[in-house]
Order: C-alpha cells, then sequence, then structure tokens
C-alpha cells in the first residue's frame, strides 16, 4: 500500500487485463490496487498478503485469469476461496475479494444465529426499501450495508462494505468494497433477476 510509479500503473493494467477489477488504473497502489491482488492471490491459490513480491510477478499469475467452476452465467462465489466472480460466457469477466460467514455464533433478536454464507444456487431478488438516490448505506440489525443485493429470504446480501479483509468475517452476506459493488450495479452484473451460485 502507498507505493506510486510506473510499475504500479503497468501492474494495475495487467491485473484490469485479466479480470481483477480496481477501478481505473492511476499508477497508486491503493485500496482497490490491494483487492485486485487479493483476489488474483485466492484465484491462484497464493497467501493473501495483499501485496506484490517479485516472485507473484515472475510467475506470470497476474496474467492468468480466474477460473470458472460452473461456466454459467451470473455470479459464482468460492467460499474456500473467498473469491466472487461475474461470468458470462463460461469465461470470469470480474473477480473480486469477498469476504463471507465466519461460521461463529451471533445474538439475532431474541435468539441466536450462527454466521455461514448458505451454499448452493439461489436469484437477486431485491433491494432495500430504504435505499435511494441520495441514501446508499442500510442499517440493519447486524450493522451497515452498501447498496444490498438480496438472494435470500433470511437476509443475505451481497453488499458493499468498508471491512473486505482476505478471510470469512460476516455475518452470512457477502461483502465487498462499495467501489466494487458500484461497478458491479452500474455496469448490470448484479441487478434482479441475477443468478447467484455459491460453493
Amino acid at each position: 500500500m502507498g507505493s506510486t510509479g510506473a510499475r504500479v500503473l503497468h501492474y494495475q493494467r495487467v491485473l484490469t487485463a485479466s479480470g481483477y477489477w480496481l477501478g481505473t488504473p492511476d499508477g497508486s497502489f491503493g485500496l482497490l490496487t490491494q483487492q485486485a491482488t487479493y483476489a488474483l492471490q485466492k484465484a491462484h491459490g497464493r497467501a493473501r498478503t495483499g501485496y506484490v513480491d517479485q516472485a507473484l510477478w515472475d510467475s506470470g499469475l497476474p496474467k492468468v485469469r480466474a477460473t470458472s467452476r460452473l461456466k454459467l452465467d451470473g455470479i459464482e462465489v468460492d467460499l474456500a476461496k473467498q473469491l466472487l466472480m461475474v461470468v458470462r460466457g463460461g469465461v470470469v469477466q470480474v473477480a473480486l475479494n469477498t469476504s463471507t460467514g465466519n461460521g461463529e455464533r451471533f445474538r439475532y433478536y431474541n435468539g441466536w444465529a450462527t454466521a455461514i454464507t448458505p451454499k448452493g444456487t439461489f436469484r437477486v431478488f431485491r433491494k432495500s426499501t430504504t435505499e435511494t438516490s441520495t441514501n446508499s448505506w442500510v442499517t440493519g440489525p447486524l450493522g451497515s450495508m452498501y447498496k444490498p443485493r438480496f438472494f435470500t429470504s433470511s437476509g443475505v446480501a451481497i453488499h458493499g462494505s468498508t471491512s473486505i479483509p482476505p478471510y470469512p468475517a460476516s455475518h452470512g452476506c457477502c461483502r465487498l468494497s462499495t467501489a466494487a459493488q458500484d461497478h458491479l450495479l452500474g455496469s448490470g452484473y448484479l441487478g434482479i433477476g441475477t443468478d447467484v451460485r455459491i460453493y
């Protein structure tokens, strides 16, 4: 984090061409470049450090796209890798670092629940009724979510967050950076009716 210059810009352009989304390459290794680096490392089974060393660069992996297991259009979430992918025509178009359910027990209303991201095939069916063009954050009993798109009736969603570590940390939702959430929504990748497949 914090590095700048031509080498960073080149790295960003290589990642972007390979589908590891980081916004617009600008030559500055900031939060979105770190998130894209996590996604790269997860896709290829590397240590989730969030930084680039010479060994990672020399491996050539930044030029290799993430691979879809299912090769079906929609959103694919690999829980073991903690990786969210947008798939079109069997090819991963966008690969993002995500943080899903951490498996811990937590208080929920008058009882207890377990932070699990469900496996299976789902469909995005709604956004929050309180989300507006001027209010993108939705606050519920478990905290705040940025532009959530719900795919289970129990309230599990793909949403933006300010905390997206490279490991499971959520109550069950799939967290992304707020910028990544905006990108998915703005690109039509996360509209109502989008299939979400989690394994």
